[in-house]
Formats: C-alpha cells, structure tokens, sequence
C-alpha cells in the first residue's frame, strides 16, 4: 500500500486562463515528478483557474479522498462551481485505469448532489495526455 498525503498550497502562476485538455497539459507537463503519482485540482474563481497539487502517492498510485477534495473547494474556494482534476501516470501511459475511470465516475456524481460541475479529468505523462471530456467520459 502506498502512503499518500495531502498538500494544501497553491502552485506558483495562480489566475490563469486554460481554453482546453491541451492547455492544461501543457501547463502540467513541467510541474510533477515523473517518479510518483501526484493529482492536481484546478478550480476555476472567476474566469480563472488555480492550479494546486492535492493528494501525492507511490509510483503506481495516488488515493484520491473526495471528503479532501470536495471539502478543500468549499472552503478555500467557495466561489468555484467548477473544476477539473488531473494527475500523471509514472509509467508513461496515459489510458486511464479501472481505478481512474471509477473516481472520475465518483466525483461526477458528487458533482451532481453538490451543485459542482467536472469539467475534465486528465490523465498524463512525460509523453501526452488522455482528457475525460475531449473523449466524451464525462456524462
């Protein structure tokens, strides 16, 4: 089992406009450590986003706790009614597993009960990315 914790600080360049998946990767691609897994949430305040890594795990995992998640947007953003989420894939695939296909599913659906809108989920590496949305995943 791999050890996972929690940060709560914001990335550097906070308030910045993306227009889509690519934007974001691009974004990403030079921020996480190709060795472990780490997940980013990117709420949008206004009509920017934010860029925060949440959860860090192993190389083959990251814990996603959505109570984390979902508590870190109402507090610390209580203005945000959207997000995406992202994190990278160690081993340089950037298909999303049965694991990520089921917290984009979960989140989703806290989404629905919360009044919150999923704009994406991203999965990527050194050498691309995968987008929910861009693939039509997200319903």
């Amino acid at each position: 089992m791999n050890i996972v914790s929690a940060t709560y600080r914001v990335e550097e360049k906070p308030g910045t406009t993306f227009k889509g998946a690519s934007e974001i990767y691009n974004e990403l691609k030079g921020r996480f450590n190709p060795l472990q897994e780490e997940f980013f949430i990117i709420p949008t305040v206004g009509e920017e986003f934010l860029i925060e890594k949440l959860f860090v795990g192993g190389l083959d995992a990251s814990l996603v706790d959505l109570k984390t998640l979902f508590r870190k947007i109402m507090t610390e953003y209580p203005n945000c009614r959207s997000f995406v989420i992202a994190h990278n894939h160690p081993s340089g695939g950037n298909e999303p597993s049965m694991a990520d296909i089921d917290v984009t599913r979960r989140i989703t659906k806290t989404c629905e009960l919360m009044d919150y809108r999923l704009l994406d989920h991203i999965v990527f590496s050194n050498t691309g990315y995968y987008s929910f949305n861009d693939h039509g995943d997200l319903k």
